[in-house]
Order: C-alpha cells, then structure tokens, then sequence
C-alpha cells in the first residue's frame, strides 16, 4: 500500500509537472540500474532499489536523471538528510532543474528547516514562474 506521503508526493509531482516534466516522469528509465531500481521498488525491496539507483549514480555521477530517481526514492522513503544532499548534487549539475528544486524544498521541509525550504521552492518559481501559485502552495502545505 503506498503512504499517505508518497501519495502526496505523486500528486504534487504529476499537478505541477509542465510538460517537461510530466514527460520525463513517465519516460520509462533507459540506464539498466535505474531500471532494476525502479522494478525492485515496485515490488517493494527497497533496499535493494536504494543500491540499484546509488550504484546508477555512482556508475554516472553526471547523470541528472539518475540523480533525480534517487533523490525521488529518498523522499518517498522518508530519508531526507540523503535526499538533500542528492537534490544538491543534481542541482550543481542543472541549476535550472525546477524539479530538483522542488524535491529540494520538499526534503528541507520534511527535515525542519522551513526557510531553506522556502528559499528552495522561490528558486523553483522563478524558473518555472507560470506554475508560482501551485509552488506557493505546495511550499506553504503544513507537513504532517
């Protein structure tokens, strides 16, 4: 059964994703550990699935799609320290990704820190500032 948060987190994902986005969250993964990540946490081995997306990132430090599912499986797995310093690490790489940035704000919300938060998600609105009222919100959503 998927958490109340990984539901939230889904949602939030799929309502604000432009088509940019919306796009690469369904474009099925091409690098072979991404894919048995993604197979491995579907069918709920979650350790397993951490190793396979750290080894994918280990394997291309430089790939930004391989550090956003990693980032991604941080924050539904609620390890959100991890989780920041991959957002960090995909942003160095894509400083106008405003999904690392919304992934960013998320885990520093999660972790009790409101206002880097909040600077996180200004940083996702001024990149992508058509969706500025859905990033507002999700930003202001009291967590739970």
């Amino acid at each position: 059964m998927i958490s109340k948060f990984v539901a939230f987190l889904l949602l939030a994902v799929t309502l604000l994703a432009p088509a940019a986005w919306a796009a690469d969250a369904i474009k099925p993964a091409s690098d072979p550990l991404t894919v048995q990540g993604d197979k491995q946490w579907a069918d709920g081995r979650l350790e397993e699935a951490r190793k396979s997306f750290e080894q994918a990132v280990a394997a291309n430090p430089k790939s930004v799609p391989a550090r956003m599912k990693l980032g991604g499986f941080q924050l539904a797995t609620r390890s959100y320290s991890a989780a920041v310093t991959t957002y960090q690490g995909t942003i160095s790489l894509d400083a106008n990704n405003a999904l690392a940035w919304v992934g960013l704000g998320m885990a520093y919300r999660h972790s009790s820190e409101p206002e880097l938060s909040r600077a996180a998600f200004a940083e996702a609105i001024r990149i992508e500032p058509a969706r500025k009222a859905q990033l507002a919100q999700l930003a202001e959503k009291p967590v739970k």
